[in-house]
């Protein structure tokens, strides 16, 4: 895939942003009442890894931006959205790049940080799961611990799948780079998610003026995590089964 700024129409480009911040929109807006489960990040990952940097990046300031008319217009929320969501679609933008085939010579730097990434996630998610740190409710951290664990699980088997592929590929066994691709992002996506969750854990309580180290910041924190492993669990597995089909469709839009 070659990105959209090169020999581009700026009309299409438009209407390509304006139909897929629609679509960002409706999806946030029908799954709101389901806790953890969007499509906010695949749709957009894969609009910025197909179109480029700019185009996700003007797409995810007018989501943000929009999306205040139905959820209103919370300074919190307004301020995570704008800094979160730019610096998302710039980062898969820059990773979409020159397209699937770039991860056909994955370098062993990128691939060192690929693993380091996912054994970070990993393990800490293992520490967070089999500790009592997590001082909320009983039933929450039940369910927080077990979506922990899978978590973990899902990041262990990227991590293995990854080895093997890139090990296969520097061999010379293995010539397609579509595995190596879809880990990477995903692991990636993993990333960010965890992010968005820990931003609003500093922003919230700034704006707030409870103190980063505060009792009502630890009790935010610890709150979030309800929150952060069905949407970690969402990224991964979206990204894993919604990754190609989509770059594909907004590849034959482009």
């Amino acid at each position: 895939m070659k990105n959209l700024n090169r020999h581009h129409s700026p009309a299409r480009e438009i209407a390509c942003i304006a139909v897929v911040v629609a679509l960002l929109v409706g999806g946030q807006v029908a799954l709101s009442a389901v806790s953890g489960v969007e499509v906010v990040t695949i749709l957009l990952l894969t609009f910025s890894f197909t179109f480029g940097s700019r185009a996700g990046v003007l797409a995810a300031v007018a989501f943000s931006l929009l999306r205040c008319f139905i959820f209103g217009f919370y300074p919190t929320a307004m301020v995570l959205y704008l800094v979160y969501y730019p610096l998302f679609a710039l980062a898969f933008g820059a990773l979409g790049a020159g397209g699937i085939k770039r991860f056909a010579r994955f370098p062993l730097w990128a691939a060192i940080a690929v693993n380091i990434l996912l054994a970070i996630t990993a393990a800490a998610c293992a520490v967070l799961a089999a500790t009592t740190i997590l001082k909320i409710s009983r039933l929450a951290v039940v369910m927080v611990k077990t979506l922990l664990w899978v978590i973990f699980a899902l990041c262990t088997a990227l991590l293995v799948v990854f080895n093997v592929f890139y090990a296969l590929q520097r061999s010379g066994r293995l010539k397609s780079a579509n595995t190596l691709s879809i880990v990477v992002v995903a692991a990636v996506a993993a990333l960010f998610t965890i992010c968005f969750t820990l931003l609003d854990d500093v922003i919230t309580p700034l704006f707030m003026g409870w103190g980063l180290f505060s009792e009502s910041s630890a009790l935010y924190f610890y709150t979030s995590f309800v929150a952060l492993a069905p949407q970690t669990v969402c990224a991964i597995v979206t990204v894993l089964l919604f990754f190609f089909p989509l770059t594909t469709i907004f590849a034959k839009v482009r």
